[in-house]
C-alpha cells in the first residue's frame, strides 16, 4: 500500500468516527503512527462515555423498600462507632418481622445490635413503636422511655435492661433500634453516642 493510500485510509476511518479536526492533522502530517493514535483516541472517548453512563446508573441505584441497617450502614461507619464490621452476623428473629444483626466491638466486650422492621411486620411506624413502649412503661416494673433527639432526628431511649440499653430512631419506613450491651456502667449514654454516629446513614430512608 502506498503512503497516499495509508493517509487516505486513515483519514476516512477518522472522519467516520466524527473527528474532523484529527483527520485534518493526519492529512497534513502524513504519519502512519498518527492513524493509530487517532484510533486510540476514539477508544478512549468511547470509554469515557461508557464511564459517564455507568456513573449515572450507579447514582440512580438507590435502595428501595424497608431500610436495612445491616446492609445500608457502611463498614467504615460501623468501625468509627468502635465496632468490627467483619464480625457482623445476622440474628434470626422468631417472627421474621424484623431484620437484625450483631456486631462485636473492636476492643473490649459487649455487642452492638441493629434492628429494623421488615416488610412482614404488622406494625412498622415509629409512632406505633413509641406508643407500645409507653404502654409497657405503665405496667408493673415497667420503665418509661425517654423521648429525645439524635442529631435532630426523633428518637427514644429505653428500655434499659441488665444487659444493655436501646436507642430507637425514626426512619421513613419504621424505627431503627440501636442496642448496646455491656458497653460500660452508663450503657444508655454509650448507646446514644453510637446512635449519633450511625444516624447519618439513615438519610431519607
Amino acid at each position: 500500500m502506498s503512503w497516499a493510500n495509508q493517509v487516505k485510509d486513515c483519514t476516512v476511518g477518522t472522519v467516520a468516527a466524527g473527528s474532523a479536526a484529527v483527520a485534518e492533522i493526519v492529512v497534513f502530517e502524513g504519519i502512519y503512527g498518527v492513524c493509530v493514535r487517532t484510533k486510540m483516541i476514539g477508544v478512549i472517548i468511547a470509554g469515557l462515555a461508557l464511564g459517564v453512563v455507568s456513573g449515572c446508573s450507579a447514582s440512580e441505584d438507590k435502595p428501595t423498600g424497608m431500610f436495612d441497617p445491616c446492609k445500608e450502614i457502611s463498614d467504615r461507619t460501623i468501625r468509627s462507632a468502635g465496632f468490627d464490621p467483619d464480625t457482623k452476623k445476622v440474628v434470626q428473629t422468631l417472627t421474621n418481622y424484623s431484620v437484625k444483626c450483631e456486631i462485636s466491638p473492636l476492643s473490649g466486650y459487649g455487642s452492638l445490635y441493629l434492628e429494623h422492621p421488615s416488610a412482614l411486620a404488622p406494625i412498622r411506624t415509629y409512632d406505633a413503636y413509641l406508643a407500645s413502649a409507653q404502654r409497657v412503661a405503665n405496667s408493673p416494673g415497667g420503665h418509661a422511655p425517654t423521648v429525645t433527639k439524635i442529631n435532630g432526628r426523633d428518637a427514644y431511649v429505653g428500655p434499659k435492661s441488665m444487659l444493655g440499653c436501646e436507642v430507637n430512631l425514626r426512619t421513613a419506613t419504621g424505627v431503627m433500634t440501636v442496642e448496646a450491651t455491656n458497653a460500660d456502667e452508663n450503657t444508655c449514654a454509650s448507646a446514644q453516642n453510637i446512635a449519633a454516629i450511625l444516624e447519618p446513614s439513615i438519610g431519607s430512608r
